[in-house]
């Protein structure tokens, strides 16, 4: 599948046009260059990721919710000092929000049914952020580079995303010229001795797609959330490849719990060897953060090998932090090197 590749021009069109046209975001104009700013809500981990991918929006976030997702906060290593500012509680209301007197309140999509009528009876300003796909991405980072002047930037890093889909499309492109099977993946997130799939529309689903599989689950959560499944639907999916996500641990171990666990002895997976955890550093790079691309290019190694042999896993980590938030290789070998764990080699 083809992706456009967006000009600035095109991607701030598009990202005026979701603006204007759809639901997601608020209806009140956006200040430009706001001084302060207040991210929060649910997920607001994704939220932080891309506006700190932009330099001259930093400064102005003065509050924000809690981004640990049980690894680390990472955004101290790219500011240091984040961890003093105020901080919300992820459901707080819009009383809440307007304590910190914001210019601008960024958050989720997913929070505009319940944040949004409060916001805006106060006079509050809002961004409602999807970040749930590539197209989602190409499209908010442009939003994000208009609101503070930063159009260049936004052109920058959408340019780094479609890179990346183009290339784990030639990874899959050329294995399919060789004739090789498409490879049926099991994607789930492991905790408390259960296992839960994505739903189709998330982009735990997406990225295996774009990297050339099949994700075999695909179907079988019709709902907006995680779903759970048990040993005798595992088994009946019977992948070629299995991979594990913690948000919480190193998803190497719960990787390896699942290959000792002898419920799943007769998988395909577990007697090839081809059960992974889910590469991570302070975030697993399943979910829809700034790290989606690296995911994409982790999972696409590791279908098809030998269509990627050349592709290093750390060289790309490199770049990605660099590009993003201007880690360079001695911040990268002190902050995020240490944190790399799940199979990410």
């Amino acid at each position: 599948m083809k992706y456009y590749k967006a000009t600035p021009v095109a991607a701030l069109i598009a990202a005026l046009c979701i603006y204007f046209a759809l639901p997601v975001y608020a209806q009140a104009p956006l200040p430009i260059r706001p001084a302060r700013v207040v991210l929060g809500g649910r997920a607001v981990a994704m939220v932080a990721d891309a506006l700190y991918a932009f330099p001259a929006a930093r400064k102005a976030v003065v509050a924000i919710a809690g981004t640990d997702q049980g690894l680390g906060a990472f955004l101290e290593a790219v500011d240091p000092g984040f961890l003093s500012k105020p901080t919300l509680d992820r459901s707080a209301g819009a009383e809440a929000y307007a304590a910190m007197k914001p210019d601008l309140v960024i958050v989720k999509s997913t929070m505009k049914a319940s944040l949004g009528p409060g916001l805006d009876a106060l006079g509050i300003a809002a961004l409602y952020l999807n970040l749930e796909s590539p197209e989602d991405y190409y499209s908010e980072l442009a939003m994000l580079g208009s609101v503070f002047k930063s159009e260049a930037r936004a052109a920058e890093l959408s340019r780094y995303y479609q890179d990346i889909v183009s290339r784990t499309e030639a990874a899959a492109a050329a294995a399919k010229r060789a004739a090789l099977p498409v490879p049926r993946v099991l994607v789930m997130q492991a905790g408390a001795g259960s296992y839960q799939v994505p739903p189709d529309s998330w982009i735990q689903t997406r990225l295996v797609e774009l990297a050339g599989g099949k994700a075999v689950w695909k179907g079988a959560n019709p709902g907006n959330g995680w779903a759970t499944v048990g040993p005798e639907q595992i088994l009946a999916w019977n992948p070629d490849l299995v991979v594990l996500i913690s948000y919480k641990e190193d998803s190497k171990a719960v990787a390896d719990a699942f290959k000792a666990d002898k419920r799943f002895a007769s998988m395909t997976a577990l007697r090839t060897s081809a059960v992974l955890g889910y590469a991570q550093d302070f975030y697993s790079w399943d979910q829809p953060d700034t790290r989606w691309g690296l995911g994409l290019l982790w999972l696409s190694k590791s279908l098809y090998p030998a269509q990627s042999a050349s592709l290093s896993i750390e060289a790309e980590a490199r770049r990605f932090f660099k590009l993003f938030y201007e880690l360079d290789d001695a911040r990268f070998d002190a902050v995020i090197k240490p944190r790399l764990s799940g199979d990410w080699r």
